[in-house]
C-alpha cells in the first residue's frame, strides 16, 4: 500500500507546486510586459502631444519646457521609492502646464487631439503608478510557494532512499532557487537587473534638448 500511495501523493504534491509556481512565474512576467507596454505608450503620448503643439509656435518653447520637466522628474524620481512622492506632486505640477498649453492651442483639431493625447498620457502614468511598486502576487501566495516547496523537497528526502533522497532534494532545491529567484526580480518591474528599460524617456530628453 506504501509503494502505492507514495508515488500518487509525490504526484500530487509535485504537480501542485509546479502549478503554482508557474502560475506565479506567468503572472509576474504578463505584468513585467504590461509595465514595459504602459511605459512605451506613456512615452508615445508626450511625443504626440509635442507634435500637436508644433503648430503653433508661439506656444512651444513654454510647452517643450513642460514636456523636458515633466520627462525629466519622471525618470530622476518616480522610479526612486525615497523620492517618488516628491516627484509625484513635481509631475503633476508640470502636467497642469501642459494641460492649460493644450487649452490654448487656436487650431480646433489640434486642440482636441493634443487634450486626447493628454488624458491618455494621464491614464498610462497613473497605471504605470500603480505597478511600480506593487506586487501583482498576494503576500499569503508568496508564502503558500515558499511551503510547497519546503514539502516539496522534504517529501523527496524522506520518501527516498538517504543518498538519492539528498541528491534529488540538492537538484530540487537549486532549481526552485532559481526559479523563485527570477520570479523575484519580475515582481517590481523597475527595479533589479531585469528592470523594466526606461530608455524611450531618455530618448525623448535628447530629441527635446536638441530640437
Amino acid at each position: 500500500n506504501n509503494d502505492f500511495a507514495y508515488p500518487m501523493v509525490a504526484g500530487i504534491l509535485n504537480g501542485v507546486t509546479g502549478l503554482t509556481i508557474a502560475f506565479v512565474v506567468v503572472t509576474l512576467w504578463n505584468h513585467h510586459r504590461e509595465q514595459d507596454g504602459i511605459l512605451k505608450r506613456e512615452a508615445q503620448a508626450i511625443e504626440n502631444i509635442h507634435m500637436d503643439l508644433r503648430h503653433d509656435t508661439g506656444k512651444m518653447r513654454e510647452a517643450e519646457r513642460a514636456l523636458v520637466l515633466y520627462v525629466q522628474t519622471v525618470a530622476t524620481m518616480e522610479f526612486n521609492e525615497q523620492t517618488r512622492q516628491a516627484g509625484s506632486e513635481d509631475a503633476v505640477k508640470y502636467l497642469d502646464e501642459i494641460y492649460k498649453i493644450c487649452q490654448s492651442i487656436k487650431d480646433p483639431l489640434a486642440r482636441a487631439h493634443a487634450m486626447s493625447e493628454l488624458a491618455n498620457l494621464s491614464s498610462f502614468r497613473h497605471q504605470r503608478l500603480s505597478g511600480t511598486f506593487h506586487s501583482p502576487i498576494h503576500p499569503a501566495l508568496w508564502l503558500t510557494v515558499v511551503m510547497l516547496t519546503m514539502l516539496t523537497i522534504i517529501n523527496v528526502i524522506m520518501f527516498n532512499s538517504k543518498k538519492s533522497g539528498y541528491i534529488s532534494a540538492s537538484i530540487g532545491s537549486l532549481a526552485y532557487a532559481l526559479i523563485l529567484t527570477l520570479a523575484n526580480q519580475l515582481e517590481y518591474p523597475y527595479l533589479g537587473p531585469l528592470s523594466v528599460s526606461i530608455d524611450p524617456l531618455y530618448l525623448l530628453l535628447q530629441k527635446y534638448e536638441n530640437p
